[in-house]
């Protein structure tokens, strides 16, 4: 059915200023055609990435990131108490308000593009009671396990039912979190939605000079590093590399960009001094360091400035989870070298990445795409033209929507 608005519910604008609103502003970017609505959290402020004409601050404000995450006792927003059950009641009421005043009907959906426990739980009481108004259909993004595993078996067969009965859809971004929520659950997944992040499909990029004998490779760590990310195998990896590439005696360079936490300041310490005493071994292979407080503009500039992207990621936390930086990666046309068993094969194995687990395999793997860039990159551009229709039929599937208004392409 095609849809007059899209109601987006990001309760986490409030909080923070990165992933919950560059998926917002993915969403209007491919839509352009669609009314767009933003419901967050009372208390929200004026942001420097997002119209706040098209934002309602209209949600309770006593919630935290645990919801998001799916942590905790209490999910069914009913009998777990006053101080939860009582919340979730009144994030419903607030949204089913918000819904009555903007006039909702049938032909509008509501997305939630980062589904916690508590809009899981409002999403499933405002479709039992009906709100006082029309509801329209609702979509839960799911984006972990743990989102789910958070959620006690009541909540889960009244999220079934009301899936069965097409009133909520779920969603999650890959297919292999897909095949473990409808395996281990039970739990219908109509569809995925793989919103891009700070590089668009159809973003002016620059066309990449063929790299020539001895030039350097510029290999990025990029995005904010925590230690799911690897960050800590970072020196290791890079020692790896010099002892290869002396051993080899390729006459290869590599520079390695990494994104420094400015926090971190300790770790960021340890990381120079290590690396420092490393490069007496062979100073061809090197490592730079950025702030990770970026603007879009200045990271979009960055990833297409690197040649090889490193993605040393746990396979624990990003085994059914997506990476922003893989889609970035993606739409830049960048070779990548992964952590095996990482999520987001399909878009992983188009000859565009190269997949490790040990220190020294990641080391290989680097010096595998250096040798055969060309190649790699090319499968990097394959890579990004499948992803950029993929992406564009799960937009036309998810939101009811002819493919050509996809992107303004009609």
């Amino acid at each position: 059915m095609p849809r007059n608005r899209i109601f987006v519910v990001e309760p986490q604008l409030v909080f923070v200023d990165g992933h919950e609103h560059t998926q917002i502003k993915a969403i209007r970017k491919l839509l352009p055609g669609c009314d767009v609505i933003t419901l967050t959290r009372r208390g929200f402020k004026l942001s420097r990435t997002l119209d706040p004409e098209a934002v309602h601050p209209v949600l309770p404000s006593a919630g935290t990131a645990s919801d998001r995450r799916g942590q905790g006792p209490g999910n069914d927003g009913s009998a777990v108490g006053p101080s939860v059950g009582d919340r979730y009641r009144a994030f419903a009421e607030a949204l089913g308000d918000a819904l009555n005043a903007l006039q909702a009907t049938d032909s509008d959906l509501v997305l939630v593009p980062s589904a916690g426990r508590e809009t899981i739980s409002a999403a499933i009481l405002l479709q039992e009671t009906g709100a006082g108004g029309a509801v329209p259909a609702i979509r839960l993004r799911i984006l972990s396990d743990e989102i789910v595993a958070g959620l006690d078996a009541q909540l889960l067969q009244r999220l079934r039912e009301c899936c069965a009965a097409g009133r909520i859809g779920i969603l999650t971004e890959t297919a292999e979190l897909q095949a473990h929520i409808e395996s281990r659950y039970r739990l219908p997944v109509s569809g995925r939605l793989m919103l891009p992040c700070v590089v668009m499909p159809g973003d002016a990029r620059l066309q990449p000079v063929a790299k020539q004998p001895g030039e350097e490779f510029k290999v990025g760590i990029l995005g904010r590093q925590r230690a799911e990310k690897g960050s800590y195998r970072v020196p290791a990896i890079l020692n790896q590399l010099r002892a290869l590439a002396a051993e080899n005696d390729s006459g290869q360079r590599f520079r390695f960009v990494y994104q420094a936490v400015k926090s971190k300041r300790a770790r960021r310490l340890v990381l120079e001094i290590r690396t420092w005493l490393g490069a007496r071994k062979n100073p061809d292979v090197t490592i730079q360091y950025l702030t990770s407080g970026m603007s879009d503009d200045e990271f979009r500039k960055l990833v297409h400035d690197v040649d090889i992207l490193l993605l040393p990621y746990s396979t624990r936390r990003y085994g059914m989870s997506g990476s922003g930086i893989i889609l970035d990666g993606v739409l830049s046309h960048k070779p990548m070298v992964f952590s095996r068993g990482m999520a987001n094969a399909e878009l992983l194995s188009l000859g565009n990445a190269e997949a490790a687990a040990s220190d020294r395999e990641f080391a290989e793997k680097i010096l595998k795409v250096a040798s055969s860039y060309e190649d790699y990159r090319q499968g990097a551009a394959n890579a990004a033209e499948y992803y950029s229709r993929m992406v564009d039929a799960q937009m036309a599937d998810v939101f009811g929507i002819a493919d050509e208004v996809v992107q303004g392409k009609g």
